[in-house]
């Protein structure tokens, strides 16, 4: 099984014919192996060419039939669902990372612990390279990233058009993290945002910063920034720190037709941005779903506090009802349960049995009932099939290895109260000698785990979905090097000015300003003039085709 799972993303059509050369490339250049694996995605394109036998060759080709106009998001939502790699990576049509660069990140994803460490995830920063760069450049060697490394950091930028300290649509993460967050928002339709809005969720839900810049809805509107302010500021601190490591994207140049409309949405994603940013700590998605369940429906019957997303990724997706949904008379009624369940094409059942309160068995329909309750270990839970008492098929080991022993008897150390588990050894007639080798029964063979940022240890049906560690958020410290472009501002003393531009609503007004064509024209003009020139003379040509 791959370590990694680069997922691919693209379309077709007569106005960008260019995007054919460059998955060949990738096709002929990347090598799938036990390490590492490349999915193409290929979504709605409006050109036809058979890509799926080239692909297939050497690569996974998939294929989103669903698509009637291109969507990046849904094209990397469906291959992570595929993907066979405990981490995923990914990369668009229009970019480019070496071999060398991808050594490296395989060799990050091991000492970061990546795979079993949902919390832990890297950005790629983007180097946006020049049309005659990217003509000189396209056939790749070993050179290229001493080249463009170079011509970045002395600043002659004679390849490169700009620098993007964060590549949004380039993240590395856990694949069951991504997935249990939904990924992509399919609200997003065409060009633009829909990256930002999977990174502000990712950033929020995985890492603890330090420091957050202030004004988050506030928009520089280009990468070309310098004060630690807003979103972007926010979205480059991992951006600057995989810098450091010396590891970028490529980003070639291209033209920007607006093909099957592509770009009309491009200020409807922005306000649906806005929006979601505005409640970061509230907007979430429905997981979804593995290759294996996808499809499927699943009916969790709790008592409405109880939340098992991480599950959803492995048995399909769930439709929560409190208990009392389907009581009458105070009695559970099993007609109306039974109906219920074909209705709703419910493949099977989840009930919160807490005490042994139900014997389910609904006589008229064959269906899978599965119940669940608290484990006696913290933060655990357990799933079991159609039985009173799930630990009368225990197993207990006949022999643990050393490194098992000592690891059992050093969590054995952390519980406070042990209680629980000698009252359960008793009544299952176990001996005290026996309780090592219990306990690392139930903490690895039979018990899930969840800490605050979800389950970070699935186990259902005896099934080990996702094995991971128990960490919560990854935190990102002043003192790291992400932080170094903008020290000397958090440090300096203005907390005085920021406070009397709160008090006198002058960054509200800065923000909606920020997010306007106006501002974005005016920053350009300041910043880069040549290109603000170069936009009135294309506005002007428009303008004359339309006169």
């Amino acid at each position: 099984m791959p370590i990694l799972s680069v997922i691919i993303p693209f379309g077709l059509s007569k106005e960008r014919d260019y995007i054919i050369e460059r998955i060949i490339q990738k096709v002929n250049y990347f090598t799938s192996d036990e390490y590492i694996e490349f999915i193409f995605v290929e979504g709605y394109s409006s050109l036809e060419f058979n890509f799926k036998k080239l692909i297939e060759e050497k690569h996974t080709y998939l294929k989103d039939s669903s698509q009637n106009s291109f969507s990046q998001g849904l094209c990397r939502n469906l291959g992570a669902s595929y993907a066979n790699g405990k981490v995923l990576l990914f990369l668009d049509a229009d970019c480019y990372i070496s071999t060398d660069n991808l050594n490296k990140i395989l060799k990050l994803i091991k000492i970061k612990n990546i795979a079993l460490n949902p919390n832990e995830i890297m950005v790629l920063p983007v180097i946006y390279l020049q049309e005659e760069a990217s003509l000189k450049l396209k056939n790749t060697d070993d050179n290229i990233d001493a080249l463009i490394c170079e011509d970045l950091i002395t600043g002659r930028n004679s390849f490169i058009k700009f620098f993007a300290p964060s590549s949004t649509s380039s993240v590395i993460i856990n694949r069951h993290r991504f997935l249990e967050l939904g990924g992509n928002d399919d609200r997003f339709v065409g060009h633009g945002y829909e990256d930002f809005d999977l990174f502000a969720r990712i950033l929020n839900s995985c890492i603890s910063f330090e420091k957050i810049p202030p004004s988050l809805m506030y928009d520089a509107r280009t990468w070309n920034f310098y004060d630690f302010k807003g979103f972007r500021s926010w979205f480059s601190l991992l951006g600057y720190e995989m810098s450091f490591y010396g590891i970028y994207m490529y980003h070639f140049w291209h033209v920007e037709p607006n093909q099957n409309k592509y770009m009309d949405f491009k200020h409807k994603n922005h306000k649906l941005f806005y929006r979601h940013l505005q409640n970061i700590n509230k907007h979430s998605l429905k997981a979804i779903q593995s290759k294996e369940a996808n499809g499927v429906r699943v009916l969790f019957l709790s008592d409405g506090h109880c939340d098992i997303n991480g599950f959803s990724v492995y048995l399909g997706e769930i439709i929560y009802k409190n208990l009392e949904y389907f009581f009458t008379d105070d009695k559970l009624d099993e007609k109306n349960l039974s109906n219920f369940i074909k209705q709703e094409n419910i493949s099977k059942v989840i009930i919160q049995n807490k005490d042994n309160q139900f014997d389910l068995n609904l006589k008229n329909i064959s269906i899978d009932i599965f119940y669940f309750d608290d484990g006696v270990l913290p933060n655990s839970f357990i799933f079991y099939k159609n039985d009173k008492n799930p630990y009368k098929k225990i197993k207990i080991y006949d022999d643990l290895n050393e490194k098992q022993y000592l690891d059992t008897k050093q969590y054995l150390d952390t519980l406070n109260d042990k209680q629980k588990i000698c009252k359960l050894m008793k009544n299952l007639e176990l001996l005290d000698d026996d309780l090592a080798k219990f306990v690392y029964f139930l903490k690895n063979e039979l018990y899930s785990f969840k800490n605050e940022q979800g389950f970070y240890q699935i186990i259902f049906d005896e099934t080990k979905f996702f094995i991971g560690v128990n960490s919560k958020k990854s935190v990102l410290r002043l003192k790291s090097f992400a932080y170094k472009p903008y020290i000397y501002e958090i440090k300096k003393d203005n907390n005085f000015l920021y406070c009397l531009f709160e008090i006198l609503g002058l960054n509200a007004i800065l923000i909606l300003l920020s997010r306007t064509s106006f501002y974005r024209l005016t920053i350009k003009l300041f910043t880069r003039p040549k290109d603000f020139f170069k936009d009135l003379k294309i506005i002007k040509k428009v303008k004359n085709v339309f006169k």
